[in-house]
């Protein structure tokens, strides 16, 4: 792990597309500013992380169990018409 310090108004750069400024800071927390191309996901660890987890359990999800709730979708869709 590479450990920084920086004040308010430095930037890190990682590669050549990626930018993290130190925005504010006080109170126990720091205020970060993060510039990266769209093609590059940015998300605080605890978003990722439930991505990942819904990730997972979609890839575990049976084909059958999936075409049941498809099919339930349709139908309760046409009766509200």
């Amino acid at each position: 792990m590479l450990l920084l310090s920086r004040k308010k108004g430095e930037i890190i750069t990682i590669g050549k597309s990626v930018q993290i400024e130190v925005i504010d800071y006080g109170r126990g927390s720091v205020t970060l500013g993060v510039v990266a191309p769209k093609n590059i996901p940015v998300h605080r660890k605890e978003v990722f992380d439930a991505i990942v987890k819904q990730n997972q359990q979609a890839a575990q999800t049976k084909v059958s169990a999936a075409k049941k709730t498809l099919s339930n979708l349709t139908i309760e869709d046409k009766n509200t018409k």
